[in-house]
């Protein structure tokens, strides 16, 4: 009956497939579907790329990108975290001044500013070129990476003074994109700003190792905190100068000096500092203002003018029963865009809240502008009471936060209770796979030998959505007075390359931690050559122990013999967050394993629990962490 069905009716019931394994089995009862499913280069795919990850932009090779993405889920759901530190090599290639002279000693370490892209250069997911860059005090490093057929590695280490002190550190960094009008093919444009007021455009030639100097924005040498960049067409700059306005600056101007087109003051009455600020969209600007009691005031700009749209404050009452919690002095600490299915750019972001007192519990709320509501979710953790430093979404579910101390990233899920989830963890399925010979082919393994994961009833425990971990590492680089403890600092900020990407790249102090969202069964299973591929995670998960990758310049350094560097992967630890309505819970801790310390007990434990297999079992010992 289903065979005989139209093309487009097949084409309107993959929508509603949950897997891409779910088309995989389909293409599998008889010819005709399987012409359909992989008819016009898998045709269909796109359907369900579109159905099931709504608002993610990807290239249109839609099978790799069913899989990419469902891959992605699936390690989010069972926790499937994989941490490296981002370290350059000693014989990075050096763009302007080789050896500045310091004329202060700082005591902390460097806070990274970070921004990163990825483009596709070829016909495949598999070929992309990635573009990182962040600040490491006064200097910023930048890795290209190509990925596909040909691998490449590039490392450049830039700065432009030949004096330097803790006054020119980078305060914030962006790369052009491609589509940037000022943008040139063969160059890397970068706009950055240092702590003391400069802030600049130069372009860097990454194989002459040369840099031109392209424009300067006006601050008038007033201290820089942060700066932040709208995409687009008429993209835009803004610089909040510590303590004092924010300018908005056109970047497409192509003049060698550019002054603000527009200037946003504090009120005379209230005199309400100003702070955060952050595109919403190519058009659309959140800003935090206020003392004591803060708010986030939306502005339009439009033909360079900027105009009040709408004003949120913090105002509502304490909810799920936390009568305990003093919701007062609430501040707002991080704002982030977020562009879910639906709805104009712009309309919908996710804002962190909080006060300066360590007994109140954090907020992390949903804006949708569109509604008259000041907000349409809350989000809480009531285990850690860190202030709130970033955040980034991911995905079209998923959100991570950054906290101020301890070393802490925690996970939100945005789906709602009981909808889908790519766990494909069933104990009994699970249980009688393992007996089954070699030659089985099953329909599970017919889908896995298709490289697609079949939908299982969810019979079995599966982990909790809400997860935070610590990166509580030290840099490589770091000196060895700092190591003798777990890092326990802030994470300063995050970025991922693409809306697409299983990435996300994290600053501590001193250096960047790479997060890879990737399960251990798709790295190391049947169809690990095409994750390995494709995901370009640029990891050997059988010889990566630490005997093997305490030297991270033991390999390949620039990336001219077509290989990457070997980087030591973490053995992170995290606990499950319990919901904020159960006030008697508390958290135990898990903890990693080295991939090459998995054995068949993990593989079983992975089935019966739903944890990826390099988490330990909590029988296996673990701190409790207690609620506050």
């Amino acid at each position: 009956m289903l065979s005989k069905l139209p093309s487009e009716i097949i084409y309107h019931i993959a929508t509603f497939l949950p897997t891409a394994g779910a088309l995989a089995h389909l293409a599998q009862t008889c010819k005709r579907l399987y012409h359909i499913i992989t008819a016009e280069n898998g045709r269909i795919f796109r359907a369900f790329v579109q159905s099931q990850f709504p608002a993610i932009e990807t290239p249109p090779f839609w099978k790799d990108a069913a899989r990419a993405l469902t891959s992605r889920s699936r390690a989010l759901d069972r926790h499937a975290i994989i941490g490296r530190f981002v370290v350059p090599p000693a014989d990075a290639k050096t763009v302007g001044i080789p050896q500045a002279t310091r004329h202060d000693s700082p005591t902390l370490g460097y806070r990274p500013a970070i921004d990163c892209y990825e483009v596709w250069t070829g016909n495949r997911w598999a070929d992309r070129r990635e573009v990182l860059v962040w600040g490491a005090a006064a200097e910023l490093l930048m890795r290209i990476r190509k990925s596909g057929d040909r691998i490449e590695e590039q490392w450049l280490r830039f700065n432009d003074l030949d004096h330097i002190s803790s006054h020119d550190d980078i305060r914030g960094v962006y790369l052009l994109r491609p589509d940037h009008p000022s943008k040139e093919a063969d160059k890397e444009h970068l706009i950055y700003g240092r702590a003391r007021g400069d802030l600049v455009h130069v372009a860097i030639s990454p194989d002459d190792a040369v840099y031109e100097h392209k424009q300067t924005f006006v601050t008038n040498r007033t201290e820089i905190d942060r700066i932040d960049f709208s995409t687009g067409p008429g993209s835009m700059l803004a610089v909040h100068s510590y303590n004092g306005p924010i300018s908005l600056f056109h970047t497409t101007t192509g003049a060698a000096e550019v002054h603000p087109f527009a200037v946003l003051t504090p009120d005379p009455e209230t005199r309400a500092p100003l702070n955060l600020p952050k595109f919403l969209s190519s058009d659309r600007i959140a800003v935090g203002t206020g003392r004591l009691s803060q708010s986030i005031v939306i502005f339009d700009v439009t033909n360079d003018k900027v105009l009040r749209h709408r004003e949120l404050t913090f105002d509502e009452p304490p909810r799920h029963g936390l009568d305990w919690m003093t919701r007062k002095a609430m501040r707002v600490s991080a704002i982030a865009p977020f562009n879910p299915a639906g709805g104009s750019p712009g309309d919908v972001f996710l804002a962190g809240w909080g006060d300066r007192r360590v007994s109140n519990v954090k907020s992390y709320r949903l804006h949708d502008l569109r509604s008259p509501k000041s907000y349409e979710r809350e989000f809480m953790d009531t285990i850690d009471n860190n202030p709130i430093y970033c955040i980034q979404p991911f995905g079209h579910d998923r959100f991570l936060v950054g906290a101020g101390a301890d070393a802490i990233v925690k996970i939100f899920d945005l789906r709602m209770q009981n909808t889908y989830s790519y766990m494909d963890t069933n104990l009994s399925t699970s249980s009688s796979s393992q007996n089954n010979n070699v030659g089985s082919t099953s329909p599970e393994t017919k889908a896995q030998e298709n490289g697609m994961r079949a939908t299982t009833p969810r019979t079995a425990a599966v982990p909790g959505r809400d997860f935070s971990f610590f990166i509580s590492h030290h840099p490589p680089t770091t000196s060895g007075r700092r190591t003798h403890h777990a890092y326990r600092g802030p994470i300063y900020a995050m970025s991922s390359p693409s809306p697409s990407s299983s990435t996300i790249y994290t600053g501590i102090v001193d250096g960047i931690v790479r997060l890879d969202f990737a399960s251990t069964d798709d790295l190391t299973g049947s169809n690990s050559e095409w994750y390995r591929e494709n995901l370009a995670l640029g990891l050997d998960t059988m010889n990566n122990n630490s005997s093997s990758n305490n030297n991270n310049n033991s390999n390949n350094n620039n990336g001219s013999a077509g290989h990457y560097r070997g980087e030591k992967i973490l053995e992170l630890s995290g606990y499950e967050r319990p919901s904020p309505e159960n006030m008697s819970a508390s958290a135990k801790l898990r903890t990693q394993k080295p991939f090459w310390d998995v054995t068949e007990k993990d593989v079983l434990t992975e089935q019966e629990t739903g944890w990826d297999r390099r988490w330990r079992r909590l029988d296996e010992g673990g701190f409790w962490r207690r609620r506050l």
